[in-house]
């Protein structure tokens, strides 16, 4: 079964670990579960979304055998409302990028929860042709104008580790 080129969650995430709450926290485009399988070693009760059943089913199965609570489930991303109701201390999304998501993640994070983001600029794309659509990178200061309504603890955009990324984390206000 084939994984994530590095199974090391984000620096972001890391990082800024002790910023969050420990509760639920929900990734939106969890792969092969870097990150989920992270947050869930560090007490987090981890619900990890993805369309790849392949990805899905590693994600379970390396979370019984760590004894973590993550569930990962297939969910098209791309069909209407894929994000399950409730309210989490954090929400996260790594790499993938589909703007019709923001308003459902938004709601998702429970009043004093966290918004996590990372993924690329659009500078990858002008500059390395890489993601191949420009649709999947968000433009200068996109992502911010979307979530000004949040706190921003914090934000970057620019060159980081060998690409031109956006990184955001943002509290929902109480």
């Amino acid at each position: 079964m084939e994984t994530h080129q590095s199974q090391a969650p984000s620096a972001l995430l890391t990082d800024h670990l002790a910023r969050f709450q420990k509760g639920t926290a929900l990734e939106v485009a969890c792969g092969f579960g870097r990150n989920a399988l992270y947050l869930a070693s560090q007490g987090f009760e981890v619900v990890g979304l993805d369309r790849d059943p392949e990805a899905v089913a590693f994600c379970n199965a390396e979370a019984k055998r760590r004894g973590l609570a993550l569930s990962a489930l297939a969910v098209d991303l791309e069909q209407p409302k894929p994000i399950p109701g409730g309210e989490y201390a954090w929400v996260g999304c790594f790499y993938y990028l589909d703007r019709n998501l923001i308003p459902d993640m938004k709601k998702a994070v429970r009043p004093g929860g966290h918004l996590v983001y990372e993924t690329f600029l659009i500078d990858q794309h002008e500059r390395f042709g890489k993601p191949g659509r420009k649709a999947f990178c968000w433009e200068h200061n996109e992502l911010l104008r979307l979530v000004l309504d949040f706190q921003i603890l914090f934000y970057f955009e620019g060159f980081k580790e060998d690409r031109w990324i956006v990184q955001l984390i943002a509290e929902r206000p109480a």
